[in-house]
C-alpha cells in the first residue's frame, strides 16, 4: 500500500465532511468547533436551551421596538419560541426578522394624543406609540386598541382623561397593565385575560381621570373570521337572506362586568313583534328575530356598546359615552330602513329608547332609576322612533352633530314627575 496514497484520501475524506467555511479556516472535519462558534448554523433538530430562548425573546422585543412588530405579532412569537424545543422551531420565528432591528424606524413618528371632542377619537391597526400617549374625550369617546401597535418603549404611559365622556384601551392577552388614577363622579374598569405574563413584553400603564365618565383597560384577541368561536360578521344587513346560516347560529353574547360611573342606557326592540308572530307564525317570526338580533348586535359592537341582556325581542346596552349611544342608535335605525328595503314583504321598526345616568350594578346587570328611565322611553317611542331623555339631550345638543324634534312631556309609567324627551331626527 502506497502510504502517501493512503493520507490523500483520508484528507479528501475529511474535506468532503467538511463545511466550506471549515476548508478556509482550516479547521476541517471539527463539527463541534462550527457549532459552538456559529449555534444558528446547528442542525434544525437539535435540542435547544433555555438560554437559546431568552435571546429569541430578546431579539423578538427588540424588533418590536423598533416597529417590525406589532405588539400582537411580539405575544404570539414569544409563545411559540418559549414552547419550542428544537433549533428548527426557534429558527421559524426568527427566520423572517432581520439580524438586527433597523436604526432609521426609530426615528418614525409616533402618536402622542388621541382626542374626542364632542365625537370620536381613535387609534387602531398599525400605529406608533412612545412613553407616553393622552387619550383626551370630552363629551365624546376615544379608543385606543394597542394590538397591532408598534410600540417604541419597555412601558407605555397613557393618561386617560373623560369629561363626560369615555375612553376604551384594549390590550392582547398577556400583557402587564396597571390602572391608577381617580375617578370623580365617574368610573375606571380594569377586565384583562388571567393568563400567564409574557417574558419581555412592555408595561402598559394607564392613569385614569373619569370626570361624570368613564374608563376601561380590557384584553381581547383579534379573531379572524376563520375562528369558530365567533360567528363570521355580516358585510351589510341586506345580506341576511343570502348567510341564513348565520342569522340562524344562537347567540352565546356574555354579559360583560359593566362599566363603572356614568353610562347612557339603551333599550331597542321590534315594534308589534306579538303581531308579527300572530300574522305570520312562529317560525317565519323567530326567523325574522334572528335577522333583527344579528341586525342590533353589529351595529352595538361597532358604537363600541356593552350588550347587557337580551330578552325576548329586545335588547339592553350600555354605552361609555351619550354620543356613542346616539351614533349606535341613528345606525340601529338606517340599518333596519335598508333591511326593509330589501324585505318589503315583511319590514322591522323598531322603537329605541335612552338616557344617561348612573345606574346601580348587580353583578353583570344595571338596574336603578336610569335604567327604569329608558325602558320606558323605549315603551313610549313610535315605530321607527328614536327617544331620549332631556338629560341626554342637554350632553349631545351642542356638538352639532345631531337633530332633534321638539321636546315634549310625557307620562312614564312608575315615574311620577313628568318627563322633558326629545325625538331624534335620524333620516336623511
Amino acid at each position: 500500500m502506497n502510504p502517501g496514497g493512503s493520507r490523500k484520501c483520508s484528507r479528501l475524506l475529511v474535506a468532503i465532511e467538511s463545511t466550506p467555511a471549515q476548508v478556509a479556516s482550516g479547521r476541517t472535519g471539527d463539527k463541534t468547533d462550527v457549532m459552538a462558534d456559529d449555534p444558528g448554523k446547528a442542525p434544525p433538530e437539535i435540542r435547544i436551551s433555555d438560554q437559546d430562548r431568552e435571546r429569541a425573546v430578546t431579539r423578538l422585543r427588540h424588533h418590536a421596538a423598533d416597529g417590525s412588530l406589532t405588539l400582537e405579532e411580539f405575544t404570539d412569537r414569544v409563545g411559540t419560541a418559549l414552547s419550542a424545543r428544537t433549533r428548527g422551531e426557534l429558527d421559524s420565528v426568527l427566520s423572517d426578522l432581520a439580524p438586527e432591528p433597523s436604526p432609521e424606524s426609530r426615528r418614525d413618528r409616533t402618536r402622542r394624543w388621541v382626542v374626542g371632542v364632542m365625537g370620536g377619537g381613535r387609534a387602531k391597526g398599525r400605529w406608533r406609540v412612545g412613553g407616553s400617549v393622552t387619550a383626551l374625550a370630552v363629551m365624546g369617546s376615544c379608543e385606543l386598541d394597542f394590538r397591532r401597535a408598534e410600540i417604541r418603549s419597555d412601558e407605555v404611559r397613557v393618561t386617560a382623561i373623560a369629561f363626560m365622556g369615555g375612553i376604551d384601551i384594549l390590550v392582547p392577552e398577556g400583557i402587564a397593565v396597571e390602572l391608577t388614577g381617580l375617578p370623580i363622579m365617574g368610573g375606571k374598569h380594569l377586565k384583562v385575560a388571567d393568563v400567564p405574563f409574557l417574558p419581555g413584553a412592555p408595561v402598559i400603564s394607564v392613569r385614569a381621570f373619569p370626570i361624570m365618565g368613564g374608563v376601561s383597560v380590557r384584553s381581547k384577541s383579534e379573531r379572524t373570521r376563520s375562528d369558530p368561536a365567533e360567528p363570521e360578521r355580516l358585510e351589510s344587513p341586506v345580506d341576511l337572506s343570502e348567510k341564513n346560516e348565520v342569522a340562524l347560529a344562537p347567540s352565546s353574547v356574555a354579559s360583560p362586568t359593566p362599566r363603572e360611573g356614568t353610562v347612557t342606557i339603551m333599550f331597542s326592540d321590534i315594534a308589534g313583534y306579538s303581531s308579527i308572530t300572530e300574522r305570520v307564525g312562529d317560525i317565519a317570526a323567530h326567523q325574522l328575530l334572528r335577522s333583527h338580533n344579528v341586525i342590533v348586535r353589529e351595529q352595538v359592537t361597532n358604537h363600541g356598546g356593552d350588550e347587557i341582556k337580551s330578552q325576548g325581542d329586545g335588547f339592553m346596552v350600555a354605552f361609555p359615552s351619550a354620543t356613542q349611544a346616539l351614533r349606535c342608535a341613528i345606525a340601529i335605525q338606517l340599518a333596519f330602513e335598508k333591511y326593509s328595503v330589501n324585505h318589503p314583504d315583511e319590514p322591522i321598526q323598531v322603537h329605541v329608547g335612552l338616557h344617561t345616568g348612573e345606574p346601580v350594578r348587580d353583578g353583570t346587570d344595571l338596574l336603578g332609576r336610569t335604567v327604569i328611565t329608558a325602558s320606558r322611553l323605549t315603551d313610549i317611542a313610535r315605530p321607527g322612533e328614536i327617544l331620549v331623555s332631556s338629560l341626554l339631550h342637554d350632553l349631545t345638543e351642542s356638538a352639532g352633530e345631531f337633530r332633534f324634534g321638539d321636546r315634549r312631556q310625557v307620562e312614564l309609567k312608575g315615574i311620577t314627575a313628568p318627563q322633558t324627551v326629545y325625538s331624534v331626527k335620524w333620516d336623511s
